[in-house]
């Protein structure tokens, strides 16, 4: 049996799962370019691992050879991954059949019998790691660079895309990591390349060619995926859907959020005796929600333990997280703070405060609510109360900072790299470290308060710790604690996340559809400026005019017949009525297509008639399918006169202006202008029609990708 027919029967792949990882295979080895990437796509926290996994090990049976696993930059999750690959591949291992190791801690002299095996080398992303990787194929083990090599980037849009612009210069250099990666890709004639990611903004706007490379690299290669391969989304998934899916009242996943006040979360960033005083712990208000959210996970562990022990299961120890703050002093106030009130609730144990009473019922109030939506076993609340006395009274809250690789690494499980759970009720607080890739086992609270100036959709979704595998019994009693702001900010980007996805699903990328939006508003972009500067992207605010500029007509021969044929759609359609018209969204698209070739564009015109029709398809579509149509004629503008950009004065009269701007117009509109054009107006030929798009007034402002996967 092969090495994947194996791995599969011993981690019971299900059939989707395989017919995922077959594709992604088949894609790499008959790829036009082997250094082209792959893309697997899948969500925060939905098994990529296991997925890329099974890839290594179906690659191994096509006569690959190597598999190169680059993680993100930290020792604790190349860590992670190596235990990962012996536990999923020990029967290889054993059989000696495969040797893996990190190549920070290669073995010396490899045999020859080991150099015969396939080998999987784990690295992180940083620059030594990747220089030795450069080095044992080019210095160490020449004789490696002959072999087939699947590249695996996991996390590929973290250190892979960056782009700065070199002091003093016009062009462009990417990152030490992505140079690193080029050279290996280049040096070795058969290598394949899959990139691995839940969060893919930065590289699907990626161009095709990068014409500012800087001079000291010859070229970039491609980030930007040849195809794409979405990894399907096990039944025990949780994600972006439950927490902002909208669910009714009687529904478990209505009760998910918690709002916290702008001010607890402010209080909590900078230590400040005055914000939250010693003596009113059980009563200040900037730590409200704080006080009932440590209540509320006591009371979740007690009635899920419950549970389990009415269904003689073994009952499980649980987590929760609080991610408010990046910097380790605000760390360390939440860390204090915490305790302060872990102590409280100790001495109420002690001396039967009946505030810690008012406390758990108010707790108990809302996690019950939850709970019977579930259908679930409910403890009585006396019940639920002594088994809260009793976790206080034992120290079963357990409250640790986890805020760098040298803290991190006594926290983990020694089997999986997994954050260890030592007591029944576990706490980590902590910043971005907590982000991809640790993962946080039976996680039931997520107190996040990161609220930029402006959110990264990648950036964001990567800390959303509370998504993954979960029984529907923890669901019930899970709690996301976060303000009104982030919580409207984190329900935009999963709505992004969502566009994109359905987007590859029903393969509305191939026409050009858009599926990546920012709202300036709300002050979310899909990604970091510096991960796109060298990209090719149209981007469409609300109300605005998007119109190919700096062009010239064909030839008159050309020209004549195919206007004849606008000209009878248009005057069927509009006339010159001075006033739009609803028009077929087929239709407008066709009469895009039938204008397109009437105009040459410079060789450095920067129009994409793709993004024209795909942000018509997007507005339409999400609206009444209708748009609008607006035609005028005898228009004489000079070509001389004819860049202005912005399409506010070639619109002309101030009257036209304020009826395309109009705040009541909901759907799209197509402009269409009749030049009369010809050799004394700087025209080649003449007439000719020029088409505007006008975005509708109330829609988000979208970043539309010219180049996308195919």
């Amino acid at each position: 049996m092969g090495f994947y027919s194996r791995l599969r029967d011993a981690r019971n792949d299900d059939e989707d799962l395989q017919r995922c990882i077959e594709s992604v295979v088949d894609q790499l080895e008959t790829a036009d370019d082997p250094r082209k990437p792959g893309m697997l796509l899948g969500k925060i926290q939905s098994g990529k691992t296991r997925a890329f996994l099974g890839v290594i090990a179906r690659a191994f049976d096509r006569e690959f050879d190597i598999a190169i696993v680059l993680t993100k930059g930290t020792k604790t999750l190349a860590s992670q991954t190596v235990k990962r690959i012996n536990h999923d591949f020990k029967e290889f291992v054993c059989n000696d059949e495969i040797l893996v190791f990190d190549i920070m801690s290669t073995p010396d002299a490899l045999t020859k019998s080991e150099l015969r095996r396939k080998i999987i080398i784990v690295a992180k992303k940083q620059v030594q790691n990747l220089d030795r990787i450069q080095a044992l194929f080019d210095d160490t083990y020449p004789q490696l660079r002959e072999k087939r090599v699947l590249l695996v980037d996991d996390e590929a849009d973290m250190a892979s895309v960056r782009f700065t612009k070199k002091k003093g210069q016009d062009d462009y250099d990417q990152g030490a990591i992505a140079n690193q990666m080029d050279r290996l890709r280049e040096t070795l004639s058969g290598i394949a390349f899959l990139q691995v990611t839940a969060t893919p903004y930065a590289l699907y706007l990626q161009p095709e060619a990068y014409d500012g490379a800087s001079q000291a690299t010859e070229f970039f290669y491609p980030k930007r995926p040849a195809f794409t391969v979405l990894l399907p989304i096990h039944g025990a998934y949780v994600g972006g859907e439950a927490y902002f899916g909208g669910w009714g009242a009687d529904d478990l996943r209505y009760y998910l959020y918690v709002e916290v006040e702008d001010r607890e979360h402010d209080a909590l960033r900078t230590a400040d005796g005055r914000t939250i005083r010693e003596d009113r712990l059980w009563t200040s208000e900037n730590i409200k929600i704080l006080r009932r959210a440590l209540m509320s996970f006591l009371l979740a562990v007690s009635v899920r333990r419950r549970q389990q022990v009415k269904l003689d299961q073994r009952p499980q120890k649980y987590s929760m997280i609080i991610h408010n703050d990046t910097q380790r002093a605000a760390h360390d106030w939440q860390w204090e703070t915490v305790h302060r009130i872990a102590k409280a609730f100790e001495s109420a144990v002690e001396q039967n405060d009946e505030r810690l009473r008012a406390l758990f019922n108010e707790a108990y109030a809302d996690l019950s609510k939850s709970v019977v939506a579930n259908e679930g076993h409910l403890p009585s609340s006396s019940e639920a109360f002594d088994d809260v006395r009793t976790m206080i009274g034992d120290g079963e809250l357990n409250v640790q900072r986890v805020n760098s690789d040298a803290q991190l690494e006594p926290l983990l499980d020694a089997d999986t790299a997994e954050l260890r759970l030592r007591t029944k009720a576990n706490l980590f607080i902590g910043g971005s470290i907590l982000d991809r890739g640790i993962t946080v086992p039976n996680l039931i609270a997520f107190y996040y308060g990161r609220n930029p100036k402006r959110m990264q959709a990648d950036t964001v979704l990567q800390h959303s710790r509370m998504y993954g595998a979960r029984h529907p019994d923890d669901l019930a009693v899970t709690r996301f604690y976060t303000s009104r702001s982030v919580h409207s900010r984190l329900s935009k980007i999963y709505a992004l996340e969502t566009a994109l996805r359905e987007a590859f699903e029903s393969g509305a990328h191939d026409a050009g559809v858009v599926f990546i939006q920012s709202d300036a508003r709300q002050g979310i972009v899909p990604c970091a400026p510096s991960k796109v500067k060298l990209s090719g992207v149209v981007a469409v605010r609300p109300n605005q005019v998007l119109l190919p500029t700096g062009f010239n007509t064909v030839s008159a021969t050309r020209l004549g017949r195919q206007i004849a044929a606008i000209d009878r759609i248009v005057e069927r359609a509009a006339g010159d009525t001075k006033t739009f018209v609803e028009f077929p969204l087929e239709d407008a698209v066709a009469l895009l297509d039938a204008i397109e070739p009437t105009l040459e564009l410079a060789e450095d015109g920067a129009f994409e008639w793709d993004a024209m029709r795909g942000l018509l398809r997007y507005y339409a579509e999400r609206g009444s399918g209708q748009v609008l149509l607006l035609a005028e004629t005898g228009r004489r503008l000079h070509r001389e006169r004819s860049g202005d950009r912005s399409g506010l004065s070639i619109l002309g009269t101030s009257e036209l202006r304020d009826l395309v701007r109009s705040r009541g117009r909901t759907a799209p509109a197509i402009v269409m202008l009749r030049q009369d054009g010809g050799p004394e107006l700087g025209w080649k030929a003449g007439p000719f029609w020029w088409p505007m798009l006008a975005a509708p007034p109330g829609a988000a402002p979208c970043v539309f990708a010219t180049k996308v996967a195919a």
